[in-house]
């Protein structure tokens, strides 16, 4: 995928540039924020109706408490209590206490209507009040309850009051059901329960007079719904249940969204019935689906002025720098470039054109003066080997120094001098940077001489070396930094108990150099690896670090200077190297 991307024109590579980092993006970010704008607006929504429920089921529930309190004071009068004894009485008597009943049950009865319903007695005896077919509300005889769920669910209640479903009383054209809250009569003078039912009937009006309080947006809905989800108030004719769908998630506590609807609702504790709220989403969001037209309109005319432009850019700029890249590709060094239009514009294009002329005129000036640069060369090789002199010239002067202190009597001048000229001549070896493991030993021990002169014999040092392994090759000047970091942070100023240890030996396959002391100094090991890693400044441990470099970059990172602490006291260094005993190897 890659090299096809590169492969591609210019004009290509902007197009695909503007689909994926701006047609793209901008898509994902307005997707995003559409979204969580709708998110945001259904929440508060949501909210807002939520609470907005709340109080308007508190209403209800406050007008349910009212006809609660009503069923209290008629079950608690005198007259109805003395329906819960069945008494010999004259037929006149009958009549009177039934008026009275009816009388009571009457006062009571507003939008709501209350009954009461006798199973114990003998509806012959009252033959002339009427039966639940003809009159909405009153005192009623009832032999069997056989048939009548709402009743026997009353008695079976005891003395709670229960919200239930029934069919109107009184004369219908058409079976209809109402909203009754029905409740089982308490024998006072017993507390015993009876087999009367006192009910409050059309309910729904009430509830429907508490929903109408509250507007909501669009062709939403409110209704009232018991636990089996029997629509109570507020339904259509043809809409008698509901339950949520499935279909969904739920957006806060009481609040359920699905794709087109927002259900809002709570639960009432104490008579078991649900208010809901259903709203179209549109209603909910309103002006912002409006928006978000508008800016997806947006959108494409923005899209579209991109485009435009592009083709702008692609004709303006992306052409001529496509027939510049063509001019590069032909361009022989030494041969002189046509002029094109393009370089008398004004702008960057111009000037890019103006530039690669003139870069082509200076590279066919460089191929001219090219035989000038080879002869300076090979007079800076000239040089080179006349520099070499210098050094001949030191080693001698060295050596006649040697000499002269042996004849002058002083013997351990003479030594110095002939340590220092080995030092030289070692460290220079002539430019080589590959030396043998014997000159290599011979440059340590003869610092070491130095060094041990210097301090006045304050140390002590030993060389070990593998006569296999003397003709190896390694880089020169390895070991020297290693002691002189000895000497100066280990061994320097312990009064002849300092000890420097130096062994080369052949080890896996390989050579291996240890430089180790006795130094009583702490040591921050982790400062030492941080300087080999290249991490501390440059002014410190630079002659540890050149000599880890060198080594890796010559060999590779297998090999290199490391550290580690002695048992005993003191530091341990290592350096690793390959066995190699002549340049050749090194390839291999």
């Amino acid at each position: 995928m890659r090299a096809r991307i590169k492969s591609m024109n210019l004009m290509k590579k902007g197009i695909l540039f503007v689909i994926v980092f701006i047609f793209i993006p901008a898509f994902i970010i307005f997707w995003a924020a559409s979204s969580q704008a709708s998110l945001a607006i259904k929440q508060q929504a949501g909210k807002a109706l939520s609470e907005l429920n709340r109080q308007n089921l508190a209403t209800i529930d406050k007008a349910m408490d009212a006809i609660d309190q009503n069923m209290v004071k008629i079950m608690s009068s005198n007259l109805i209590q003395q329906w819960n004894k069945q008494r010999s009485i004259t037929e006149e008597q009958r009549v009177k206490q039934y008026v009275a009943t009816e009388k009571l049950l009457a006062g009571y009865s507003l939008k709501e209507k209350y009954s009461l319903f006798l199973l114990n007695y003998t509806e012959s005896d009252y033959y002339f009040a009427p039966p639940t077919d003809i009159s909405d509300s009153g005192l009623f005889f009832i032999e069997n309850a056989e048939g009548k769920k709402w009743l026997e669910n009353a008695l079976q209640a005891g003395g709670v009051g229960i919200v239930q479903p029934m069919n109107q009383l009184g004369f219908t054209v058409v079976p209809q059901q109402t909203f009754a809250y029905l409740r089982a009569v308490s024998d006072l003078s017993t507390s015993e329960k009876t087999n009367n039912v006192i009910a409050a009937t059309g309910i729904e009006a009430v509830v429907q007079d508490a929903l109408n309080a509250i507007d909501l947006p669009g062709e939403s809905r409110k209704f009232l719904v018991d636990s089996n989800g029997v629509v109570l108030a507020g339904g259509q004719a043809n809409f008698q249940s509901f339950a949520l769908p499935e279909q969904g998630q739920e957006l806060a506590e009481g609040v359920w969204v699905t794709s087109s609807h927002m259900y809002v609702y709570h639960d009432s504790p104490h008579y078991k019935n649900r208010l809901v709220y259903d709203i179209p989403l549109e209603a909910v969001l309103g002006s912002h689906t409006a928006m978000q037209d508008i800016i997806k309109l947006s959108a494409l005319c923005y899209f579209a002025v991109i485009l435009l432009f592009l083709l702008y850019l692609g004709k303006s700029v992306i052409r001529p720098m496509a027939r510049l890249a063509a001019f590069t590709r032909m361009y022989v060094p030494g041969k002189k470039m046509e002029r094109f239009k393009e370089g008398e514009r004004k702008d960057e294009i111009g000037f890019f054109y103006s530039s690669f002329y003139t870069m082509t005129e200076r590279l066919n000036q460089l191929v001219q003066e090219k035989y000038v640069m080879e002869i300076k060369q090979k007079e800076s090789e000239l040089i080179l080997l006349h520099s070499q002199i210098t050094p001949h010239l030191l080693y001698n002067t060295l050596d006649s120094v040697y000499w002269y202190g042996i004849r002058g009597g002083v013997p351990e001048v003479a030594d110095m001098v002939r340590d220092l000229s080995t030092v030289l001549r070692i460290g220079l070896s002539r430019g080589k940077e590959l030396i043998h493991v014997r000159e290599e030993r011979e440059h340590a021990e003869a610092y070491l001489h130095l060094q041990e002169k210097r301090y006045e014999h304050s140390f002590q040092f030993q060389i070990e070396v593998d006569p296999v392994i003397e003709n190896c090759l390694l880089p020169k000047v390895i070991i020297q930094p290693l002691v002189e970091n000895s000497i100066l942070h280990g061994v320097g100023k312990m009064d002849g108990e300092g000890e420097i240890m130096v062994r080369i030996a052949e080890e896996a396959g390989g050579l291996t150099i240890t430089v180790e002391d006795n130094g009583f100094r702490p040591i921050d090991l982790q400062k030492l690896q941080h300087i080999l890693a290249g991490g501390a400044d440059s002014d410190q441990g630079f002659g540890i670090r050149n000599v880890h470099k060198r080594i890796q970059l010559r060999f590779g990172p297998s090999y290199g200077l490391f550290y580690e602490l002695r048992e005993e006291g003191g530091l341990r260094a290592l350096i690793r190297l390959p066995k190699l005993y002549k340049l050749e190897d090194l390839g291999d």
